[in-house]
């Protein structure tokens, strides 16, 4: 994951580099125009040969790679940015001089060339300076990391130990180190303390949110070793094993998971990945999702007017409804809605548990005395959910995706469950368009979400918003 994430922000580093460039030809065109009072026009290519384009691309792709070979912008200062950039700059143009001259060709004005330096040289600094402020920003405020669980306490282990703490700018945090033999219980690797518990393995997995195991010891050493494996592939959550033979053994190529040989920190491991846990997929989704999310708050604006106005009226009490949920691997976030029930409806949950039409550990009835007058239009036509477009905002929720479950409903799941939580939760999906209000088997619900996470695809989540719209418009909801 790690690996694939840095190969996605290299990609779209260059590609935003190459947009700079592009944009910074156009804009020394028309600014050497304008400098000998000429009228604006974008195909001058007396100014500037377009030849010299693919030129240009390719001289400063070059330059950056041997400049930024191995760089990693949180770590690097922002004068050596500006360094890197400035030789980039002088030797690309000292290039392209030099390619006229030798041509004995006007490929372009020396005064377009002198803008193009200098307008170049600014975008792409402030791009990178951006990209650094930004990038420990996040990590700063304790976002982007990946809780990282080592079993084993040994060599291996206390190498990736040392490895990660001292890289702690990529962003890997260990949340435990487990010796499975129980010998080390309590020693110290580095400031991590050892623990021996190995039978809370599971439990370990889901209380600390872990989002990677590393086996960092001889599998045949780790008692129970596939049946970790089997809970760690049926939750959804990415396991690597440093380099050991006794991976390629049948024991776990029978699960539908596919191996690779990777490298972490110089150290040789086989990794496992789940097959839906394609880092660029994802974020493509997350990108598409997140402006999806913003068009449709802008096109339902007048509701967060009319909407906090209504219940404020109707009923004492807050506009809007904030719950604890459960999402990615079991991360907490506060989920917002609109308040559709009465303010003291916690409280009297406990009077109507038995009325409850839903099977295992969520609860649903129909005409919940709780619920507002207004808040049952709210429901009706799913605009009480609205306001989860703010959990999308903060990166808690996706538009489409699994039902978010509340903690304790989590605490109730069985094992093969919890891999509902391998994907951010979603406002709508399969559960919501397959007719949730008739759903009543709560194993039903799971199924519907297991099957969206093993079959998710960009067709997929269109065809469920375009499904979520007339369930909405036709009030189907409650």
């Amino acid at each position: 994951m790690l690996k694939e994430q840095a190969q996605l922000f290299h990609f779209l580093n260059r590609f935003f580099d190459y947009l700079l460039l592009f944009f910074s030809i156009g804009i020394a065109v028309q600014c050497e125009r304008l400098y000998h009072e000429k009228a604006v026009y974008f195909l001058d290519f007396t100014s500037f040969s377009p030849f010299l384009i693919p030129i240009i691309l390719i001289v400063w792709q070059i330059s950056f790679y041997y400049l930024e070979k191995g760089m990693l912008y949180r770590r690097i200062t922002y004068f050596i940015l500006f360094q890197n950039v400035l030789v980039a700059s002088v030797f690309g143009t000292f290039f392209l001089i030099t390619t006229s001259f030798l041509l004995k060709q006007t490929l372009f004005h020396r005064t377009t060339v002198i803008f193009f330096f200098g307008i170049s040289f600014f975008l792409l600094l402030s791009k990178r300076w951006f990209a650094k402020y930004y990038l420990g920003q996040i990590r700063r405020r304790g976002k982007n990391f990946r809780n990282i669980l080592i079993v084993g306490s040994k060599k291996r282990a206390k190498i990736l130990a040392e490895q990660l703490t001292r890289h702690a700018e990529y962003g890997y945090t260990i949340a435990c180190i487990l010796d499975p033999s129980g010998e080390r219980d309590g020693e110290k690797i580095g400031k991590h303390v050892v623990e021996g518990q190995f039978e809370n393995f599971e439990k370990i997995v889901k209380d600390k949110a872990i989002d990677e195991v590393f086996f960092a010891m001889p599998t045949s050493l780790i008692h129970g070793f596939y049946k970790k494996v089997e809970f760690l592939t049926s939750i959804g959550i990415n396991f690597h094993i440093l380099m050991n033979l006794d991976a390629f053994t049948n024991g776990i190529l029978r699960f539908d998971i596919k191996p690779f040989v990777d490298e972490i920190y110089g150290l040789p491991v086989v990794s496992f990945h789940s097959s839906n846990k394609k880092l660029s997929r994802l974020y493509a989704k997350s990108i598409f999702e997140f402006l999806a999310s913003v068009g449709i708050f802008l096109i339902f604006s007048p509701i967060f007017i009319v909407v906090p106005i209504l219940i404020k009226f109707t009923s004492p009490g807050p506009v809007f409804f904030k719950q604890e949920r459960i999402g990615y691997n079991g991360r907490k976030f506060k989920l917002f809605k609109f308040r559709t029930m009465y303010q003291d409806a916690e409280k009297r949950l406990a009077k109507i548990e038995h009325l409850n039409e839903q099977s295992g550990p969520a609860f649903k009835i129909t005409n919940d005395p709780r619920i507002t007058k207004i808040g049952k239009y709210l429901r009706k036509f799913s605009i009480d959910e609205l306001p989860q477009l703010f959990n999308i905002f903060l990166g808690h929720m996706c538009l489409v995706g699994p039902r978010p479950p509340l903690p304790n409903e989590v605490n109730q799941y069985k094992p093969e469950w919890r891999r509902r939580l391998s994907m951010k939760p979603g406002i709508t999906g399969l559960w919501q368009v397959s007719g949730r209000n008739d759903i009543e088997d709560f194993e039903e619900w799971v199924k519907l979400d297991l099957e969206y996470i093993d079959n998710w695809n960009f067709a997929l989540d269109i065809k469920i918003i375009m499904k979520t719209i007339p369930a909405m418009i036709f009030g189907t909801g409650r």
